[in-house]
């Protein structure tokens, strides 16, 4: 339970400072996850080999996600976004899970 409380606490921290939530090599069951970001005249870009930008996004890799619901309410107003690079990916207001 301290470990579970921990967890959330970091990834609302990190999602407070960047505007992004990940969460890596965790368990996820019964759960509900909401992107609820709102981005409004924002550039996103990432640029280099493998460069990675996300703005309003939640992320969630090599985690184990069971019986979750998955909300994307996002809202974008004028919002660019670019990847330039091999292997380079930018998001904005997207939910990735892998």
């Amino acid at each position: 339970m301290k470990t579970s409380f921990l967890t959330i606490a970091a990834l609302t921290v990190f999602a407070c400072v960047s505007g992004s939530a990940m969460a890596e090599g965790s368990k996820i069951e019964k759960s509900t996850i909401i992107n609820a970001s709102s981005n409004t005249n924002a550039l996103n870009a990432a640029i280099g080999e493998n460069a990675s930008a996300n703005t309003g996004s939640v992320s969630i890799k090599g985690s184990e996600v069971k019986k979750s619901t998955v909300i994307n309410a996002s809202s974008n107003t004028n919002t660019q976004i670019a990847a330039i690079g091999k292997g380079a990916s930018a998001n904005v207001g997207s939910v990735d899970i892998k």
